[in-house]
């Protein structure tokens, strides 16, 4: 071979070889390219998913009824004292904000917070009124003078329906907020963010510098734009290849979407805090969670600690390390000064500000668990799981604060009581408590546990046991409105009776006390709770008949069988408290319920919860039968009601079932329905009856919670006689035992009894 040749085809093997590696080259680059596109459609389709439309998965937050302050309106001041303490308001020396109130013996000036109802908007206002005789008066405008006929507290915030993640904001659009704000983010963590196109190669420039020439201290380089794009789409890993698809998303968002929205959306999703296992997301909330007030007002000095957090929520909280959050916010508004943000005298003014944090993080969330299963249950029926934690939905409740934090506080106390008193050991029973609105049904609190905060198994709601002789009022009533001849004057004996059962067995029912009374008047066997003569009013009327007038009043299946006017039904609490809602509220069935409204997170109304009302009772009957139920608590078997609560009448009935089991007592006053009931959850004997156990509970309950005293009034259908309870006739001059009861007009009886003097 020729040196020529061998020369040549030396040079054919390296030309080859580098055309190997153009070719790979371009092959790597076209891969790249390819990647590179497939990365940017990926990640443009997810921008466009997430980011239009349902932006964030707002927590639906659910509120008390708040307390309406009406002119001649009874109301206590501990009882008021009570709602603000809850509310977060600030007792002051000189109200000056919203949240803030003063208070100088009956006299109370209020500086109500703003706040969007289901009904309306209500700004900021300062009201006034004095409190003499627990009623208020002269309930006025602070400021104008003018006369006030009413005016709304904000509601109590009491839970929320969270989504996976326990994240919680309150969404505010970038108009809302003050340019001191703006200019100081903008200031403070990217100067030129209205001139680059979502990332900044100075900034990353300098960060470098930064970082080389500082001990290896970080120091970000990222865009405003970045920085939403790694809180909002990415995790927090630290690595090129997130830092890589960080630029990519951040340059492809500022192509989709204009600076402002970018900025809004930055401020709606920042982390600013976290409050036990909640959260704090954006300035909307942090605003509240800071300094208990509006973003739009914001001081200069608050807009910069907003920003200084925005470093490190931990590091700058100004809870726990307040000289930290100081300092950081000071930077800030130093960097406002040198920028034009702040002239010299606005940033001396502000610098010489404190932190200005309210003295706790006041979310002012209240736990009621078993209040909260019972809302989200009553919304399910018309809201999906993904709507109530995604939507921001507003739900607006029946729940009173004040009774339901004197009930949980006071109901661990009582069962402690009814333990020893009954010599049971200790935290063997367990109990439900259900109150509402004696007219309306609306539920004002809830215990399905006797531990305060408890959210395990809502006895309230589920546990179903025999109600006992609390159905003996609703056996009455049926009489009374399926037997014309009926009148609680009816004399009924008292004496061993024995049924023949279905399977062909004996059924002999006793008294509680084994005795027999001979003949006593229905009323009498309604107050002290006799047993046999109420079996024999079923065995009069029907056991059909009364099964189907219990069912009329809202429960379910309920079977004929002859023990059934003592008891022999399976009920919850909540299902009890349907029955006597209808004898509370004047013989109307209304449903109990837990909601109000519900509107969306601008404060749209989606949907209004009524309440419906049937008439299924008498109301002349439902009159007898609650003057009936009151002597019941004077003189019969709640008679303890009106000794330990003189001063307030209600009407009411215990409830005992068989082997001492399940303790219970329904109740009303002219305002308030209660349902206790107290035994075992491993439904085993307890000992304890339902003046023994439910009622002391009751009793224990109301004397804490203002009510009004049952009124019968005036009917002109009722007509009112002093009658002899050994015959039922009208009560003679020599009669010694004798009550007064009412009658259906023209029912009373004509004859006179003559009674034999001792």
């Amino acid at each position: 071979m020729t040196k020529k040749s061998t020369k040549s085809s030396s040079k054919g093997a390296k030309k080859t070889l580098w055309q190997k590696i153009k070719s790979l080259l371009w092959k790597l680059s076209l891969l790249a390219t390819a990647f590179l596109v497939i990365l940017v459609i990926y990640s443009d389709a997810q921008i466009k998913k997430q980011f239009e439309g349902k932006r964030w998965q707002l927590p639906a937050k659910v509120y008390a009824q708040p307390l309406v302050l009406a002119e001649g309106k009874a109301l206590t001041p501990t009882r008021l004292r009570q709602e603000l303490q809850l509310l977060g308001y600030r007792k002051t020396v000189k109200a000056t904000r919203a949240g803030d109130y003063e208070n100088y013996g009956n006299y109370f000036y209020i500086f109500v917070r703003p706040f969007r109802f289901w009904d309306e908007y209500v700004p900021a206002k300062e009201i006034a009124f004095n409190l003499e005789t627990s009623r208020i008066q002269k309930l006025k405008n602070h400021i104008t003078g003018e006369s006030l006929q009413y005016a709304r507290l904000d509601p109590l915030l009491i839970g929320q329906f969270y989504p996976n993640h326990q994240e919680d904001r309150v969404l505010v659009q970038l108009d809302e907020l003050p340019e001191h704000l703006k200019q100081a983010l903008l200031v403070t963590e990217d100067q030129g963010f209205y001139e680059h196109y979502g990332i900044s190669f100075k900034g990353i420039a300098r960060a470098i510098w930064y970082n080389i020439n500082n001990d290896g201290r970080s120091h970000g380089g990222s865009t405003i734009t970045q920085q939403l794009v790694k809180n909002y789409f990415l995790t927090r890993e630290r690595s090129l290849w997130r830092k890589f698809r960080e630029a990519i998303m951040a340059v492809i968002l500022e192509v989709r979407y204009d600076k402002d929205e970018i900025l809004q959306a930055y401020f709606n999703e920042v982390f600013l805090g976290q409050e036990r296992n909640r959260a704090i997301h954006g300035v909307g909330l942090a605003s509240q969670y800071y300094f208990d007030k509006p973003i739009d007002k914001l001081t200069p000095a608050q807009s910069a600690l907003l920003v200084a957090i925005l470093k490190g929520p931990s590091s700058f909280d100004p809870y726990r390390k307040p000289q930290n959050a100081l300092k950081r916010r000071n930077t800030v508004l130093k960097l406002m000064n040198d920028k034009g943000v702040l002239s010299d005298a606005e940033y001396k003014e502000q610098l010489d500000t404190s932190l200005a944090v309210v003295r706790k993080p006041q979310l002012r969330l209240s736990k009621v668990p078993a209040f909260m299963d019972l809302v989200k249950r009553q919304l399910r029926q018309n809201y999906s799981d993904e709507e109530l934690n995604s939507e921001g939905l507003r739900i607006f409740t029946t729940l009173d604060p004040v009774a339901q934090r004197y009930l949980e506080k006071r109901l661990s106390v009582a069962m402690n009581n009814v333990e020893k008193s009954r010599n049971i050991k200790a935290d063997t029973l367990q109990t439900a408590v259900i109150i509402s609105e004696a007219d309306t049904g609306k539920i004002v609190a809830l215990a399905g546990d006797r531990k305060e905060g408890y959210s395990g198994f809502n006895r309230a709601l589920d546990a179903k046991r025999q109600i006992g002789s609390v159905i003996k009022p609703l056996v009455v009533a049926a009489a009374l409105d399926n037997n014309e001849d009926y009148q609680l004057n009816k004399l009924i004996t008292d004496s061993p009776i024995s049924l023949t059962q279905r399977d062909g067995s004996q059924w002999e029912p006793r008294n509680y006390n084994k005795k027999f009374n001979g003949n006593v008047t229905l009323f009498e066997s309604l107050s002290k709770s006799y047993n046999i003569p109420l079996v024999k009013v079923g065995q009069e009327i029907g056991n059909d008949a009364i099964a189907n007038y219990i069912e009329s009043f809202g429960a379910e299946n309920v079977r004929a069988l002859d023990a059934l006017p003592l008891g022999v039904l399976e009920l919850t609490p909540l299902e009890l408290m349907e029955l006597y809602q209808v004898l509370a509220s004047g013989g109307l069935k209304i449903k109990p319920s837990a909601i109000e409204a519900v509107t969306d997170n601008q404060g749209d109304l989606l949907e209004r919860y009524p309440i419906n009302a049937e008439r299924v009772m008498n109301e002349t009957h439902n009159y007898l039968l609650k003057a009936n139920m009151l002597e019941a608590t004077k003189s019969g078997s709640g008679k303890q009601l009106s000794k330990r609560i003189p001063w307030t009448k209600f009407a009411g009935k215990t409830g005992t079932t068989n082997d001492l089991k399940d303790s219970w007592f329904a109740g009303f006053s002219n305002e308030h329905l209660g349902v206790v009931w107290v035994g075992r959850d491993d439904n085993k004997a307890s000992k304890i009856t339902g003046s023994t156990a439910a009622l002391p509970v009751f009793i224990d309950i109301f004397e804490g919670i203002t009510t009004e005293s049952l009124k019968l009034g005036y009917s002109p259908e009722v007509e009112w006689h002093r009658i002899d309870l050994e015959t039922g006739n009208l009560a003679g001059d020599d009669c010694l035992n004798t009550v007064s009861i009412p009658f259906s007009y023209g029912k009373a009886p004509k004859a006179i009894a003559q009674c034999e003097v001792e």
